[in-house]
């Protein structure tokens, strides 16, 4: 083309004709001569909506993306609006072959005065096939040429009805509208079909500049554009001058921009956890993209996943329970107050055996007016976690053998030297005592007996603990790192605690199960795997040491009547609080504090307040709002769920009825006793037996084998005697789960130490998409009850649906 460079700049007018005409021809002539080869590619699928579907595939949004599109067949769309489009975008679309020579000389005109030739001139059918099939960035002589080339060849191949349908179901119409149904729904919430002549001008006018011309924001330009709309149709007869009047004096009367009722949707901070899951490509695993190369190439860049996701027409199971999450949200708003400079919370539930997210509250309102409101308060970078981290050591120490009954000093205050540091550690929080074991340092969480802990076990073992057990936070290995210095997110803490709730196996959290492809075939399927992390011995030794944290300890508000462990934790000057717990059945985390930054919770009596340092009602501690906000959560969600118990029950209650306790009370020896004989040593002394189960080969099974408080010791009265109770190192079996419902069987298997996979089937053992069916029994399962296998085996159940 260098040789047209002559053609550039001042030149008489005779001189600029014939390099105009020379141009053109130029361009058509080679355009030609590259039709002896077909360069048509397939049409592509014109996008689709995609939908994200909650666990029982209940809808709960369809992406709202750049296009919003509903493809419609030529025969729907009527030929007012078609003369409306044809007329101001290619007011001869039915004489040419795809190519206008009037309209390319007039492009190469503009070109040549201006030193080039690159755009301009343009048919519908060269904006399809330019926009669709070739890069639109390029605006160069070769990419005009291709588009000349494409165009011609494409009308040879297809019709013009065809041609039109996909260039008016392709073509952006501003408002978020893709193609003409989705522009005549948004603007005047009717049909394509239904259309009038000056709705059908104002649309075709858009599509020039839609941005610049959207009639929500310039009503007077989209009025001026629909006016010349309507003159070209008038100019090329399509309607008559009465008609042209009559659309004139329309009003123009416009749908709502946007309907806030329909753009709101549940669970707004999960969605948007999926959608960034998917659009991240966090399902393209090593395995899948093996067992998938093509797709995987195929959706290896984020412009392809992003297609994907809001123009790919796919549906999105995730594993969101809607009335969970319902009940999650109304917990917060129940106990939180209400009103300006109150802080907020997050809070996730999640089922131990499967690690699926069965809810998440990132924030008291996803389309609320806060400045925080889209923030996913349960994700993102966390915050401290406070005394919630202390189970996280506990199991280190466990694992290694550290027992229960272990011993320490335990003073209100206590300064260490750490290792390579000369600045001493001074550590708050002991007993009036200054004596605890680690049940009574956990029950009333006691900052000076896990610093000693943390000591004993290294810097690193709380974040090494915490990686096992599926929290994904980076914790330094730092000694006060137990104490909850470092930010965790309300999602990290509730995947720990399910881990402890599913007797040591650990499940990374889950949020989508299945992605199936717009034909019903699935793109992707979540496959549970589970790992075991801790033994059940230590699992079972967390449940009962946390549950007395609600049964008498600082967890006390989190108390809903059922069996149930948990931990406090409050940072450092009150500024977040948390509560995470879990039942046999749930795990759940709550975080509370103010979104903008760590903001001290306490009343205004005890701090200056101002406006960026609002005081709270209340001093806000773990077990105070997060731990009522658990407790209403985990109350609501097991309204349909039948009571268990741990392995391992916590001890017994006190009595009911008013006693008077002495002062003092020795603690006699338990040591070589069985829990029947010990019972009847303790018959009488007012203290309480609280047995727990330690795997060992070198006693006799049931001998009790440690104690805590040690023997001869004085106690005051009611104080509860910790006894280890030796048993025996047995291969787990496989239970006999047939004629169980669901959570029945899942409840069986779990207890022994064994992970569970679903299939249900019909009346006729045919296999359905059925999940989570209440009526449904077990009727044959593998491996056999009794069958001897490894902690962590899966074992299949097949349910048939009544």
């Amino acid at each position: 083309m260098s040789s047209f460079g002559s053609c550039a700049g001042p030149t008489s007018s005779r001189r600029l004709r014939a390099c105009i005409a020379l141009l053109a021809l130029t361009l058509l002539a080679t355009a030609c001569s590259y039709e002896t080869q077909n360069l048509v590619p397939p049409v592509p699928e014109t996008a689709q909506t995609s939908q994200i579907l909650a666990r029982n595939g209940t809808l709960i949004v369809e992406p709202p993306s750049d296009e919003n599109r509903t493809s419609v067949a030529i025969g729907e769309i009527p030929d007012v609006v078609r003369n409306a489009v044809v007329a101001i975008e290619d007011e001869r679309y039915y004489l040419h072959d795809g190519v206008d020579l009037k309209g390319l000389f007039r492009s190469a005109s503009r070109g040549v005065t201006t030193g080039g030739i690159s755009g301009g001139g343009s048919t519908i059918t060269m904006q399809y096939v330019g926009n669709v099939f070739l890069d639109r960035s390029q605006q160069t002589a070769s990419r005009k040429l291709e588009e000349i080339v494409l165009a011609r060849q494409f009308e040879r191949q297809y019709s013009k009805d065809f041609i039109l349908a996909e260039y008016l179901n392709w073509i952006y119409f501003g408002a978020r509208a893709y193609g003409i149904e989705s522009a005549a729904q948004q603007y005047f919430g009717t049909s394509v079909s239904n259309l009038t002549l000056p709705q059908a001008a104002l649309l075709a006018g858009l599509i020039q500049q839609p941005s610049r011309l959207n009639p929500y924001n310039n009503r007077d330009g989209a009025l001026e554009r629909r006016e010349t709309v309507l003159n070209a149709m008038l100019r090329n007869d399509y309607i008559t001058q009465d008609e042209y009047l009559e659309a004139l004096d329309d009003r123009m009367d416009l749908s709502p921009e946007f309907d806030e009722d329909e753009d709101q949707y549940p669970a707004g901070h999960f969605v948007e956890e999926v959608k960034a899951w998917i659009l991240n490509g966090q399902f393209m695993t090593e395995e899948w993209m093996a067992d998938n190369p093509i797709r995987a190439a195929e959706l290896s860049t984020y412009q392809a996943r992003e297609d994907l996701l809001f123009r790919g027409g796919i549906r999105v199971r995730t594993t969101i329970d809607l009335d969970l999450q319902r009940k999650a949200e109304n917990a917060v708003n129940a106990i939180l107050p209400a009103g300006n400079g109150i802080p907020d919370a997050s809070a996730v539930i999640i089922d131990p055996p499967t690690g699926e997210v069965l809810s998440m509250v990132g924030g008291r309102d996803f389309f609320g007016e806060s400045t925080f409101a889209n923030v996913n308060l349960s994700m993102g970078t966390g915050r401290q976690a406070g005394s919630s981290m202390k189970p996280i050591l506990l199991a280190a120490a466990l694992e290694k053998g550290v027992s229960l009954t272990q011993r320490f000093d335990s003073p209100p205050v206590k300064e260490f030297i750490l290792p390579d540091s000369t600045t001493p550690w001074k550590v708050r929080g002991g007993s009036r005592t200054g004596i605890s074991d680690l049940v009574d340092g956990t029950v009333w969480s006691r900052n000076t007996v896990y610093a000693q802990l943390a000591l004993d076990l290294g810097p690193q073992a709380v974040g090494d603990m915490a990686g096992q057990l599926g929290m994904q936070s980076d914790i330094s290995p730092v000694y006060a790192s137990v104490l909850g210095t470092e930010n965790v997110t309300t999602l990290d803490l509730a995947a720990a605690y399910a881990t402890f709730a599913n007797r040591g196996v650990q499940h990374d959290p889950v949020f989508v199960t299945e992605i199936i492809n717009p034909d019903g075939t699935t793109l992707w399927r979540h496959e549970p795997l589970g790992e075991r992390v801790i033994s059940t011995t230590t699992a079972d030794q967390l449940s009962f040491v946390l549950g007395e944290v609600i049964e008498r300890g600082t967890g006390r508000d989190a108390d809903f009547g059922r069996p149930a462990a948990g931990k406090t934790g409050t940072a450092q000057n009150y500024a977040d609080a948390t509560f995470a717990g879990y039942t046999p059945d749930l795990a759940a985390a709550v975080w509370v504090g103010f979104p903008q930054g760590q903001i001290s919770m306490v009343p205004c009596n005890r701090k200056q307040c101002t406006d960026d340092d609002p005081g709270t009602d209340i001093q806000v501690a773990g077990g105070t709002y997060p731990a009522r906000i658990w407790r209403e959560i985990m109350a609501s969600a097991h309204e349909t769920i039948p009571p268990a118990e741990f392995p391992t029950p916590p001890a017994s209650a006190p009595p009911t009825t008013v006693v008077v306790l002495p002062d003092s009370v020795d603690v006699p020896e338990l040591f070589g006793q069985t829990v029947a004989d010990a019972r009847t040593a303790l018959d009488g002394t007012s203290l309480v037996l609280s047995p727990v189960e330690i795997e060992d080969e070198t006693f006799a099974p049931g001998t009790i084998i440690n104690q805590a408080p040690p023997p001869l010791t004085a106690v005051p009265g009611g104080t509860t005697v910790i006894v280890e109770v030796a048993i025996s190192q047995r291969p787990p079996t496989v239970p006999n789960v047939i004629g169980e419902s669901l959570s029945g069987a899942r409840q069986k298997i779990r207890r022994e130490g064994f992970t569970s996979e679903r299939i249900f089937v019909d009346a006729n053992d045919e296999f359905t998409r059925a999940t989570d069916n209440a009526d449904a029994v077990v009727v044959r399962q593998n491996p056999q009850p009794g069958t001897v296998g490894d902690a962590g085996t899966k074992v299949t159940i097949v349910l048939r649906v009544r």
